[in-house]
């Protein structure tokens, strides 16, 4: 596997201090609203801008029942958007993938991954690799648990505006999933943990 070399973009990302939104700066602005607890919008809502007056870039829905996601380049409300589907590949494993035509012609098949060599040393940073090539295309920074920035997204390949908008979101909806998995895990954990409580006694 080749490892990246040459910065394409990067974009600096953190939580926004209304609930868990991401303000993102660096090569583009964007602000994303988080739609968790709002049925009916998308789960993330990308405006190219610095808040939701801004135009939508894209968007990304949750799947429900099942691991896919669905990624829209574009506004939903008007025409011309298209869609794309990251899905899981492995059970064991952090690993999704999409296909993406690029700039050559050819569909390429890219898969996000866990990687403990790239991305400095807090746990829970992501690569995004070309199969085509072996290339290592982008790397997501976690920022650390102690950090109100979520992290840094490198991106070090440039097939064009639609390959970029789709990592940038393709991460974030990543990221944002794993968090919601985490945090459904911890209440789960400590629900049984109160009910093994409740339930104990002589």
């Amino acid at each position: 596997m080749n490892h990246p070399t040459s910065l394409s973009a990067q974009y600096h990302i953190a939580h926004s201090v209304w609930r868990h939104d991401y303000d993102i700066s660096g090569s583009h602005v964007f602000h994303v609203d988080n739609s968790a607890f709002r049925p009916g919008k998308p789960d993330l809502t990308f405006h190219a801008g610095l808040d939701t007056t801004a135009p939508v870039a894209g968007v990304c829905k949750f799947r429900h029942f099942s691991s896919d996601t669905e990624i829209g380049l574009g506004d939903p409300s008007k025409p011309g958007i298209s869609w794309e589907r990251m899905s899981r590949e492995s059970l064991r494993k952090v690993q999704y993938a999409f296909r993406l035509n690029c700039g050559d012609g050819r569909q390429h098949r890219f898969t996000w991954k866990k990687t403990s060599s790239l991305g400095g040393s807090h746990s829970g940073n992501l690569k995004l690799v070309d199969e085509s090539s072996g290339n290592v295309v982008a790397v997501f920074s976690s920022g650390g648990s102690f950090s109100k920035r979520t992290g840094q997204l490198d991106v070090y390949a440039n097939y064009g505006e639609r390959f970029s908008i789709m990592v940038l979101i393709s991460g974030i909806a990543l990221r944002e999933k794993l968090r919601r998995e985490n945090n459904a895990a911890a209440s789960a954990g400590a629900s049984a943990g109160s009910a093994g409580a409740a339930g104990g006694g002589c």
